[in-house]
Protein backbone atom coordinates (compact mmCIF):
# COMPACT_ATOMS: atom_id res chain seq x y z
CA UNK A 1 0.00 0.00 0.00
CA UNK A 2 1.39 3.41 -1.00
CA UNK A 3 2.33 5.59 1.96
CA UNK A 4 3.99 8.41 0.03
CA UNK A 5 2.17 10.71 -2.41
CA UNK A 6 2.32 9.86 -6.09
CA UNK A 7 2.78 13.50 -7.11
CA UNK A 8 4.53 16.47 -5.52
CA UNK A 9 3.57 19.90 -6.86
CA UNK A 10 6.33 22.42 -6.19
CA UNK A 11 5.21 26.05 -6.29
CA UNK A 12 7.84 28.77 -5.76
CA UNK A 13 6.21 31.95 -4.46
CA UNK A 14 7.61 35.46 -4.63
CA UNK A 15 5.31 38.47 -4.29
CA UNK A 16 2.40 36.87 -6.15
CA UNK A 17 -0.34 37.46 -3.58
CA UNK A 18 -2.60 38.64 -6.40
CA UNK A 19 -2.31 35.37 -8.35
CA UNK A 20 -1.60 32.65 -5.77
CA UNK A 21 -5.28 32.06 -4.83
CA UNK A 22 -6.19 31.18 -8.43
CA UNK A 23 -3.17 28.90 -8.67
CA UNK A 24 -3.99 27.10 -5.43
CA UNK A 25 -7.68 26.86 -6.23
CA UNK A 26 -6.82 25.08 -9.49
CA UNK A 27 -4.73 22.56 -7.53
CA UNK A 28 -6.95 22.01 -4.50
CA UNK A 29 -10.12 21.58 -6.56
CA UNK A 30 -8.77 18.68 -8.59
CA UNK A 31 -10.73 15.45 -8.91
CA UNK A 32 -8.20 13.55 -6.84
CA UNK A 33 -7.60 10.00 -8.04
CA UNK A 34 -4.24 9.63 -6.28
CA UNK A 35 -2.46 11.08 -3.26
CA UNK A 36 -0.53 14.27 -3.83
CA UNK A 37 1.22 16.99 -1.88
CA UNK A 38 1.76 20.68 -2.51
CA UNK A 39 5.03 22.33 -1.49
CA UNK A 40 4.89 26.12 -1.39
CA UNK A 41 8.37 27.65 -1.32
CA UNK A 42 8.16 31.25 -0.16
CA UNK A 43 11.19 33.03 -1.59
CA UNK A 44 11.27 35.92 0.88
CA UNK A 45 8.03 37.57 -0.26
CA UNK A 46 7.25 41.05 1.05
CA UNK A 47 3.67 41.52 -0.20
CA UNK A 48 1.81 39.21 2.17
CA UNK A 49 2.34 36.06 0.11
CA UNK A 50 4.22 34.48 3.04
CA UNK A 51 1.17 34.70 5.31
CA UNK A 52 -1.02 33.36 2.54
CA UNK A 53 1.28 30.33 2.16
CA UNK A 54 1.11 29.71 5.92
CA UNK A 55 -2.68 29.87 5.79
CA UNK A 56 -2.86 27.24 3.04
CA UNK A 57 -0.50 24.96 4.97
CA UNK A 58 -2.52 25.42 8.17
CA UNK A 59 -5.85 24.69 6.49
CA UNK A 60 -4.82 21.72 4.33
CA UNK A 61 -2.80 18.76 5.68
CA UNK A 62 -1.12 17.90 2.37
CA UNK A 63 0.04 21.47 1.74
CA UNK A 64 3.47 22.28 3.16
CA UNK A 65 5.37 25.56 3.17
CA UNK A 66 9.08 26.32 3.18
CA UNK A 67 10.33 29.84 3.90
CA UNK A 68 13.70 31.01 2.58
CA UNK A 69 15.41 34.34 2.17
CA UNK A 70 15.12 35.71 -1.35
CA UNK A 71 17.40 33.52 -3.49
CA UNK A 72 15.47 33.22 -6.73
CA UNK A 73 13.36 30.70 -8.60
CA UNK A 74 16.11 28.11 -9.07
CA UNK A 75 16.95 27.78 -5.38
CA UNK A 76 13.24 27.70 -4.50
CA UNK A 77 12.65 24.84 -6.95
CA UNK A 78 15.70 22.96 -5.70
CA UNK A 79 14.66 23.28 -2.06
CA UNK A 80 11.14 22.17 -2.94
CA UNK A 81 12.53 19.13 -4.75
CA UNK A 82 14.70 18.21 -1.76
CA UNK A 83 11.67 18.38 0.54
CA UNK A 84 9.36 16.44 -1.80
CA UNK A 85 8.19 12.87 -1.20
CA UNK A 86 6.26 12.13 -4.38
CA UNK A 87 7.29 9.66 -7.06
CA UNK A 88 6.63 12.37 -9.66
CA UNK A 89 7.26 16.11 -9.65
CA UNK A 90 5.30 18.96 -11.21
CA UNK A 91 6.84 22.45 -11.15
CA UNK A 92 4.10 25.09 -11.17
CA UNK A 93 4.69 28.85 -11.11
CA UNK A 94 2.56 30.68 -8.56
CA UNK A 95 0.95 32.97 -11.14
CA UNK A 96 -0.02 30.03 -13.38
CA UNK A 97 -2.80 27.51 -12.90
CA UNK A 98 -3.99 24.04 -13.88
CA UNK A 99 -6.43 24.12 -16.77
CA UNK A 100 -9.44 22.52 -15.06
CA UNK A 101 -10.43 20.08 -12.31
CA UNK A 102 -9.77 17.02 -14.53
CA UNK A 103 -6.00 17.46 -14.87
CA UNK A 104 -5.11 14.74 -12.35
CA UNK A 105 -7.64 12.35 -13.86
CA UNK A 106 -6.04 12.90 -17.25
CA UNK A 107 -2.52 12.47 -15.88
CA UNK A 108 -3.35 9.32 -13.94
CA UNK A 109 -3.37 6.96 -16.92
CA UNK A 110 0.01 8.28 -18.05
CA UNK A 111 1.51 8.00 -14.57
CA UNK A 112 0.54 4.32 -14.50
CA UNK A 113 2.87 3.70 -17.45
CA UNK A 114 5.77 4.92 -15.28
CA UNK A 115 7.59 6.80 -18.01
CA UNK A 116 10.35 9.19 -16.90
CA UNK A 117 8.75 12.34 -18.31
CA UNK A 118 5.16 13.12 -19.29
CA UNK A 119 4.86 16.18 -21.50
CA UNK A 120 1.53 17.98 -21.85
CA UNK A 121 0.22 21.05 -23.65
CA UNK A 122 -0.01 24.54 -22.15
CA UNK A 123 -1.89 27.66 -23.15
CA UNK A 124 -0.77 31.24 -22.77
CA UNK A 125 -2.92 33.92 -21.18
CA UNK A 126 -2.08 37.54 -21.96
CA UNK A 127 -4.43 39.91 -20.14
CA UNK A 128 -7.12 37.21 -20.24
CA UNK A 129 -6.87 36.71 -24.00
CA UNK A 130 -6.20 33.05 -24.77
CA UNK A 131 -4.12 31.95 -27.69
CA UNK A 132 -5.09 29.11 -29.99
CA UNK A 133 -5.04 25.56 -28.70
CA UNK A 134 -1.61 23.96 -29.16
CA UNK A 135 -1.47 20.67 -31.03
CA UNK A 136 2.19 19.64 -31.35
CA UNK A 137 1.93 16.57 -29.13
CA UNK A 138 -1.20 15.36 -30.90
CA UNK A 139 0.64 15.64 -34.22
CA UNK A 140 3.56 13.58 -32.89
CA UNK A 141 1.23 10.92 -31.51
CA UNK A 142 -0.67 10.69 -34.79
CA UNK A 143 2.64 10.25 -36.60
CA UNK A 144 3.62 7.45 -34.18
CA UNK A 145 6.95 9.20 -33.58
CA UNK A 146 9.54 6.77 -32.10
CA UNK A 147 11.05 7.47 -28.68
CA UNK A 148 14.50 8.32 -30.01
CA UNK A 149 13.04 11.00 -32.30
CA UNK A 150 10.65 12.69 -29.88
CA UNK A 151 12.94 15.50 -28.73
CA UNK A 152 13.99 16.21 -32.33
CA UNK A 153 10.40 16.43 -33.54
CA UNK A 154 9.24 18.48 -30.56
CA UNK A 155 11.90 21.06 -31.38
CA UNK A 156 11.10 20.93 -35.08
CA UNK A 157 7.45 21.79 -34.39
CA UNK A 158 8.25 24.46 -31.78
CA UNK A 159 7.04 22.66 -28.68
CA UNK A 160 8.29 24.86 -25.78
CA UNK A 161 11.09 22.68 -24.45
CA UNK A 162 12.95 25.59 -22.87
CA UNK A 163 10.85 25.63 -19.70
CA UNK A 164 10.11 23.29 -16.77
CA UNK A 165 6.37 23.62 -16.20
CA UNK A 166 4.85 21.70 -19.14
CA UNK A 167 5.74 18.24 -17.89
CA UNK A 168 5.68 15.83 -14.97
CA UNK A 169 8.98 14.15 -14.15
CA UNK A 170 10.06 11.17 -12.07
CA UNK A 171 11.67 12.37 -8.87
CA UNK A 172 14.30 9.64 -9.17
CA UNK A 173 15.27 10.96 -12.62
CA UNK A 174 15.81 14.44 -11.21
CA UNK A 175 17.74 13.29 -8.14
CA UNK A 176 19.83 10.51 -9.71
CA UNK A 177 20.47 12.61 -12.83
CA UNK A 178 21.42 15.62 -10.68
CA UNK A 179 18.94 17.81 -12.53
CA UNK A 180 19.22 20.82 -10.27
CA UNK A 181 18.50 24.35 -11.45
CA UNK A 182 21.43 26.76 -11.72
CA UNK A 183 21.12 29.60 -9.24
CA UNK A 184 21.43 33.32 -9.95
CA UNK A 185 20.34 33.31 -13.57
CA UNK A 186 17.14 34.33 -15.32
CA UNK A 187 17.33 31.55 -17.93
CA UNK A 188 17.82 28.61 -15.58
CA UNK A 189 15.58 26.28 -17.62
CA UNK A 190 17.81 26.23 -20.72
CA UNK A 191 20.78 24.42 -19.17
CA UNK A 192 18.42 22.22 -17.18
CA UNK A 193 16.73 21.05 -20.38
CA UNK A 194 20.04 20.32 -22.09
CA UNK A 195 20.93 18.06 -19.15
CA UNK A 196 17.51 16.42 -19.33
CA UNK A 197 17.88 15.62 -23.04
CA UNK A 198 21.27 14.02 -22.42
CA UNK A 199 19.72 11.57 -19.96
CA UNK A 200 17.64 10.07 -22.82
CA UNK A 201 14.53 9.67 -20.65
CA UNK A 202 11.56 7.53 -21.58
CA UNK A 203 8.83 9.96 -22.66
CA UNK A 204 5.04 9.93 -22.70
CA UNK A 205 2.99 12.55 -24.55
CA UNK A 206 -0.31 13.82 -23.18
CA UNK A 207 -1.91 15.83 -26.01
CA UNK A 208 -4.30 17.74 -23.73
CA UNK A 209 -3.98 21.27 -22.33
CA UNK A 210 -3.35 20.78 -18.62
CA UNK A 211 -1.67 24.07 -17.75
CA UNK A 212 -2.19 27.79 -18.34
CA UNK A 213 0.55 30.35 -17.92
CA UNK A 214 0.46 34.06 -17.56
CA UNK A 215 2.74 36.51 -19.34
CA UNK A 216 2.66 40.07 -18.15
CA UNK A 217 2.76 42.64 -20.95
CA UNK A 218 3.87 45.70 -18.96
CA UNK A 219 7.37 47.25 -19.02
CA UNK A 220 8.43 44.95 -21.84
CA UNK A 221 11.50 46.92 -22.96
CA UNK A 222 12.88 47.18 -19.43
CA UNK A 223 12.34 43.46 -18.93
CA UNK A 224 14.20 42.62 -22.14
CA UNK A 225 17.11 44.84 -21.17
CA UNK A 226 17.28 43.16 -17.78
CA UNK A 227 17.38 39.58 -19.06
CA UNK A 228 19.49 40.05 -22.22
CA UNK A 229 22.89 39.54 -20.59
CA UNK A 230 21.73 36.54 -18.55
CA UNK A 231 20.20 35.01 -21.66
CA UNK A 232 23.44 35.55 -23.60
CA UNK A 233 25.60 34.07 -20.84
CA UNK A 234 23.52 30.91 -20.49
CA UNK A 235 23.04 30.24 -24.21
CA UNK A 236 26.70 30.83 -25.10
CA UNK A 237 27.88 28.70 -22.19
CA UNK A 238 25.69 25.83 -23.37
CA UNK A 239 26.97 26.21 -26.93
CA UNK A 240 30.62 26.36 -25.88
CA UNK A 241 30.23 23.33 -23.59
CA UNK A 242 28.56 21.33 -26.36
CA UNK A 243 30.31 19.50 -29.18
CA UNK A 244 28.28 20.63 -32.18
CA UNK A 245 27.10 17.74 -34.33
CA UNK A 246 27.35 15.17 -31.54
CA UNK A 247 23.73 15.16 -30.35
CA UNK A 248 21.04 16.04 -32.88
CA UNK A 249 18.36 17.10 -30.41
CA UNK A 250 20.74 19.25 -28.36
CA UNK A 251 22.11 20.82 -31.57
CA UNK A 252 18.61 21.80 -32.68
CA UNK A 253 17.59 22.99 -29.21
CA UNK A 254 20.63 25.27 -28.93
CA UNK A 255 20.09 26.57 -32.47
CA UNK A 256 16.57 27.59 -31.46
CA UNK A 257 17.78 29.24 -28.25
CA UNK A 258 20.50 31.09 -30.19
CA UNK A 259 17.93 32.29 -32.72
CA UNK A 260 15.87 33.65 -29.83
CA UNK A 261 18.97 35.32 -28.40
CA UNK A 262 19.53 37.25 -31.65
CA UNK A 263 16.39 39.26 -30.90
CA UNK A 264 18.08 40.58 -27.74
CA UNK A 265 21.48 41.43 -29.25
CA UNK A 266 20.87 45.23 -29.46
CA UNK A 267 20.57 45.27 -25.64
CA UNK A 268 24.03 43.75 -25.17
CA UNK A 269 27.33 45.55 -24.73
CA UNK A 270 29.72 45.74 -27.68
CA UNK A 271 31.70 42.86 -26.20
CA UNK A 272 28.53 40.85 -25.62
CA UNK A 273 27.46 41.39 -29.23
CA UNK A 274 30.87 40.26 -30.42
CA UNK A 275 30.72 37.12 -28.26
CA UNK A 276 27.25 36.29 -29.57
CA UNK A 277 28.30 36.75 -33.20
CA UNK A 278 31.16 34.28 -32.72
CA UNK A 279 28.69 31.46 -31.99
CA UNK A 280 26.45 31.89 -35.05
CA UNK A 281 27.57 28.61 -36.64
CA UNK A 282 25.16 26.79 -34.30
CA UNK A 283 22.41 27.96 -36.67
CA UNK A 284 23.70 25.37 -39.14
CA UNK A 285 21.93 22.78 -36.97
CA UNK A 286 18.53 24.51 -37.04
CA UNK A 287 15.52 22.24 -37.48
CA UNK A 288 12.57 24.49 -36.56
CA UNK A 289 11.10 27.27 -38.68
CA UNK A 290 12.28 30.10 -36.45
CA UNK A 291 15.94 29.08 -36.31
CA UNK A 292 15.99 28.24 -40.03
CA UNK A 293 14.47 31.64 -40.78
CA UNK A 294 17.10 33.39 -38.65
CA UNK A 295 19.84 31.49 -40.44
CA UNK A 296 18.52 32.66 -43.81
CA UNK A 297 18.11 36.22 -42.53
CA UNK A 298 21.71 36.39 -41.30
CA UNK A 299 22.93 35.02 -44.64
CA UNK A 300 20.83 37.55 -46.56
CA UNK A 301 21.27 40.74 -44.50
CA UNK A 302 24.41 40.09 -42.51
CA UNK A 303 24.58 39.51 -38.77
CA UNK A 304 24.12 43.08 -37.45
CA UNK A 305 21.24 44.07 -39.72
CA UNK A 306 19.50 40.76 -39.08
CA UNK A 307 19.72 41.31 -35.31
CA UNK A 308 18.28 44.82 -35.57
CA UNK A 309 15.38 43.54 -37.67
CA UNK A 310 14.73 40.67 -35.26
CA UNK A 311 14.74 43.09 -32.34
CA UNK A 312 12.12 45.26 -34.04
CA UNK A 313 10.02 42.14 -34.48
CA UNK A 314 10.47 41.31 -30.79
CA UNK A 315 9.22 44.75 -29.76
CA UNK A 316 6.24 44.50 -32.09
CA UNK A 317 4.97 41.42 -30.27
CA UNK A 318 2.70 41.68 -27.24
CA UNK A 319 5.17 39.84 -25.03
Amino acid sequence: MRTEPLLSIIIPVYNTKQYLPACMQSVLHQQACFDYEVILVDDGSTDGSSLLCDRYASDTPFVHVLHQKNQGLSVARNNGLKASRGSYILFLDSDDWLADERVFSCLNKYLKDQKDVIFFESKKDISHWFNRTPHVLKRLLNADTPQNQLFNEMIRYNYPLGCAWNRVLKRSLLIDGELWFEANTYCEDIEWNVKLMRLNPQIALCPHVLHCYRQHSNTITQRYERIADDFKTVVLRCIHDHEAGSEKAVDAFLAFQYASLLEFVPYLSDEGQKQTASAKDILNYASDKKAKGCRRLVALLGYERACRLLNRYLLSKKV
